[in-house]
Order: structure tokens, then sequence, then C-alpha cells
């Protein structure tokens, strides 16, 4: 099956996702969904962001969840898989072969 994920954005990446597991993407995006909101600091899905007012001093700096599509497949692949299950393909002629959509 074809999967394909979009990130804020119409264009997306598209993925091989075996029948076996294709029922269990959702759940999987939950999962991850919640792992996400677990992680503290700095951690490879996160990014520090800051901001500087005009007199050059620090008004915040944090963290933010920085991720995609692959780190999605990632997961699934070490965490659900511990294998190369679901991998990234080349983008179809068109979406009608797409099955599962998501949107992050």
């Amino acid at each position: 099956m074809i999967m394909k994920i979009s990130h804020y954005t119409p264009e997306g990446f598209y993925y091989y996702v075996p029948d076996e597991y294709a029922a269990q993407i959702e759940e999987w995006r939950n999962e991850f969904s919640d792992f996400l909101q677990s992680i503290e600091g700095k951690h490879p899905f996160t990014q520090y962001m800051e901001s500087v007012n005009f007199d050059g001093e620090l008004e915040y700096g944090v963290f933010v969840r920085s991720y995609g599509g692959d780190d999605f497949m990632d997961w699934i692949n070490v965490e659900k898989l511990k294998c190369r299950g679901i991998y990234r393909i080349p983008e179809p002629p068109d979406d009608t072969e797409v099955g599962i959509r998501i949107d992050f």
C-alpha cells in the first residue's frame, strides 16, 4: 500500500507500507504523537529556537519539536518493526494509488 505524508502543504512524501502493517498505521501515529509530547529538552526531534528583541536581549529560548514523515517512518522501523519494513518511494503518477494519507 502507498502512504502519503504531508506536512502543512498539499505536497508530500510517499512511502511503501506492506499490507500487514497498514491497519496499524493510525495506532502507531497516535503512539508517535504521545512519544513526541514526552520529549523534553535537546533531542533529535527538537530544534532550539530563540527570540531576541530590538535591544539584543533574549526574550525566550525554547526547544520545539521538529520532525517529518521520514522521522515517523524511522520511528516505526526502529521501535515497532525492528527492521526496515516501511520506506520512501518516488511520487506515483497520481494520488489515486495512495491508500493512507497523513497530515502532520
